[in-house]
């Protein structure tokens, strides 16, 4: 008989009450759904529900969030001046965002995430942030692997770091494959595997759907 283990789920009172009141209606307890839900999750490698697509309402919560990364090719004296200068300028600026029209779109490519993300070039940096934080900024999968290839590579941002600022950065752009991409973003630290793989493996993970691949890294890590 496999061990037992004992899983705490912290929610607000009314989302408790509300839950507790629905699976009742079922005939099932709030443990026995959570219990129901993990396992159908984990058996068939798919969620039980369609995720909610994020939303694209803009903001800038990772503006500027790997800052300390930005100009890889000064060292030194010269990078700590210029370090110092931008953290001066950043205390300075103002944050001026308007809030896009419904109707308004425009597709970001992977400069304009990553100037805004670092936060290097005055100019480029702050149009990207007004698109992004306006809420007009689109950004497709093939971006997100674009971008975190550059950090990686081009930036030497640690994978870990890379991960938790992508998540941010799902939240203030409207994305294409958004459950997908957050989930690979989780992946990414910790598997061993290019980003353009993590988003295959949360893909099958969230559909179902096996993975056939003649990397046999990828192949074990849809399994």
């Amino acid at each position: 008989m496999p061990k037992q283990a004992t899983l705490q789920v912290r929610m607000d009172e009314e989302t408790k009450a509300r839950a507790e009141k629905l699976f009742a209606a079922l005939g099932l307890t709030l443990s026995e759904a959570v219990r129901l839900f993990m396992a159908q999750s984990v058996n068939e490698r798919r969620l039980p529900f369609t995720p909610r697509l994020n939303g694209g309402e803009g903001g800038d919560g990772a503006f500027g969030k790997l800052r300390p990364y930005g100009k890889p090719n000064l060292d030194g004296e010269a990078r700590a001046v210029w370090l110092r200068e931008q953290g001066e300028r950043a205390e300075r600026r103002q944050r001026r965002v308007t809030r896009a029209e419904s109707d308004e779109t425009t597709i970001v490519d992977e400069t304009m995430l990553l100037h805004y993300l670092l936060d290097d070039e005055p100019r480029a940096a702050a149009q990207a942030r007004r698109i992004i934080g306006s809420g007009a900024a689109r950004v497709y999968p093939e971006t997100m692997v674009a971008l975190v290839d550059a950090l990686e590579t081009d930036y030497r941002v640690p994978r870990s770091l890379i991960g938790t600022v992508a998540e941010l950065l799902i939240d203030d752009v409207t994305l294409d494959d958004a459950p997908a991409i957050r989930l690979a973003s989780r992946l990414y630290p910790t598997a061993r595997l290019p980003y353009r793989a993590c988003l295959l493996v949360a893909r099958s993970t969230l559909t179902g759907y096996p993975v056939e691949s003649l990397d046999k890294a990828v192949t074990r890590a849809a399994r």
